[in-house]
Order: structure tokens, then C-alpha cells, then sequence
């Protein structure tokens, strides 16, 4: 953890990298210094069925969740959020500006009890740096 899972319509793909998008948002959890690098995982899947407000086929979305393990404060949770959303609108700032496209962003804290992982890239990464 943590995970960035992106759900987005896929009319994006026309006129946007997404794969640039997933690295420009790994950057942006990274810079937060709250999370583990050797745990970002960023993933986007398009929707390809979908319908938004007035039908207009101009209409796109883009949605994520954000999971992370417990034990960070509200005010680091909130942070987080406002600095991910804020990522995520500084990518699409030209399709914001149009009217026709959303985005929105919720963290999921998930309880370390309810949670398993097997993760050696932890320590890759650390004996890398030593």
C-alpha cells in the first residue's frame, strides 16, 4: 500500500497519455513523503460503457481510489487528498477548462487486520540505497 486505483472514461484516451498520467500521480504520492515508494502501485482502467449528465458524448471522467494502510492523522489523510486531486487536475487542467469532464478522488484507509501483502520490493530498494 498505497494503491491509486484509476477508473476513467474511455474517450480520455483520444487525447491524453494516460501512462504519463499514472507516473505524474506516482510522482505526486511519492512527494508527500507519507508512503513507502517500493509500495506505490498506480493502475488506470478504462471504462468503455458509460453515461454521464446530459449524454453529451464530449462528457469524460476520470475517478480514483486511493487505499492505504492505517496509521497516518487526519490532517496527513487530508493532505494527501488535496494533493492528489489537486495532481490529477493540474494533468487535465485543459479538459477541466471545457465543462465536460469530472474528476473526483476517496481514500479507503484499509485496517492492517483486514489486510495482507507480499512485497520484497521493499527491501530491493533498500539494499539498493545502502
Amino acid at each position: 500500500m498505497p494503491h491509486l486505483i484509476i477508473q476513467y472514461s474511455q474517450n480520455l484516451e483520444t487525447e491524453n497519455d494516460i501512462t504519463a498520467f499514472c507516473e505524474h500521480m506516482r510522482d505526486a504520492i511519492l512527494a508527500l513523503g507519507h508512503y513507502p515508494e517500493a509500495g506505490i502501485r498506480v493502475r488506470a482502467s478504462a471504462v468503455a460503457h458509460y453515461a454521464i449528465a446530459d449524454l453529451d458524448p464530449k462528457n469524460a471522467f476520470l475517478d480514483m481510489t486511493f487505499r492505504i494502510g492505517s496509521g497516518r492523522s487526519d490532517a496527513q489523510k487530508s493532505e494527501t487528498g488535496t494533493a492528489l486531486l489537486a495532481a490529477a487536475d493540474v494533468f487535465f487542467a485543459a479538459r477541466l477548462s471545457t465543462g465536460y469532464f469530472t474528476t473526483s478522488l476517496n481514500i479507503t484507509e484499509m485496517p492492517k487486520d483486514v489486510s495482507w501483502k507480499t512485497n520484497p520490493i521493499h527491501a530491493r530498494l533498500l539494499s539498493q540505497r545502502t
